[in-house]
């Protein structure tokens, strides 16, 4: 579980490199994906654990 919200608070933080704010998450075994705001826009990020970030 800690190892869990570790891996999403380092998502969160990479993806909010770029974003506004973060509006939701979603976890699965190879990434993160974060949806959040940037310039009004919604954007998704798929933000894997070596720390490359994608948009979806």
């Amino acid at each position: 579980m800690v190892r869990s919200k570790e891996r999403v608070n380092r998502a969160q933080d990479r993806a909010l490199e770029s974003l506004d704010y973060v509006m939701n998450y979603y976890e699965t075994p190879d990434f993160v994906e974060v949806t959040g705001s940037m310039g009004g826009d919604m954007i998704t990020y798929r933000v894997f654990d070596d720390g490359r970030m994608y948009v979806k």
